[in-house]
């Protein structure tokens, strides 16, 4: 298991060591991150983690000026003093939001929902995957097809469906990551932090940069981007 935690203060990082080698014997600390800076220039290559801890108030700003700029592979476990960012914590990739000072027995609390997402992403091949959606439209309830969805697309908070005409619907769903392990991963693919497309909605994609793709989906005239770090498993994945 590989993880990397994000803290600027030394004790704080040496007891949150402490705790995850405790709860994981086995694990690996790959990388603990003190600024702003040193989170960027880590996430700037590709990173094969399972897990982030993250404090939110590091020396030179909020972490969360970081990742708005990168794209982070794995679920994130919020660290802070402060009770104020739980809904940015939510909007980057987390599933848990820590209270300093924390004691081992409410870190194994919220480890346990890494865990739960961990299991249902590791029988994701035995169990049947999500199948359709009710939306809301014009005062009543539809279903919508999870087959009929070209995309789907976090966006302040939210988590929109992209259905074959264009048009987006909230869902009741406001974590993508949670989301993403309920998708077929042979028809849907997430290309960047905010982005999921179905392979069958792709028209076609051409170089962006050095190192992402513009990707055309059926419906939709914007170019959807993939992300450095998910580029190289993206052509993979289109070629398996």
């Amino acid at each position: 298991m590989r993880i990397a935690i994000i803290e600027d203060e030394p004790l704080a990082a040496e007891k949150l060591a402490g705790y995850i080698q405790r709860q994981w014997p086995e694990a690996k600390i790959i990388a603990t991150l003190s600024s702003v800076d040193a989170v960027i220039e880590f996430f700037n290559q590709p990173q094969n983690l399972d897990l982030l801890f993250s404090d939110i108030e590091l020396s030179d700003g909020q972490v969360f000026s970081a990742l708005e700029q990168i794209d982070v592979p794995c679920p994130v476990i919020f660290t802070t003093s402060y009770n104020d960012y739980w809904m940015n914590a939510f909007q980057n990739q987390g599933i848990e939001y820590l209270l300093k000072p924390f004691s081992f027995k409410r870190f194994s609390q919220a480890v346990a929902n890494y865990q739960a997402l961990f299991e249902q992403r590791s029988k994701i091949e035995t169990t049947s995957f999500k199948q359709r959606f009710i939306i809301k439209q014009q005062g009543a309830s539809e279903m919508l097809n999870v087959a009929e969805i070209h995309c789907f697309r976090a966006a302040n908070g939210t988590i929109l469906a992209g259905d074959k005409q264009g048009q987006y619907h909230i869902l009741s769903d406001n974590n993508l990551s949670q989301l993403e392990a309920q998708l077929d991963p042979k028809v849907f693919f997430r290309i960047n932090r905010a982005d999921i497309i179905n392979i069958n909605s792709l028209i076609k994609f051409e170089t962006y940069t050095k190192e992402t793709l513009a990707l055309y989906i059926k419906g939709y005239s914007e170019a959807l981007v993939t992300s450095k770090t998910r580029t190289a498993n993206f052509r993979k994945w289109l070629e398996a």
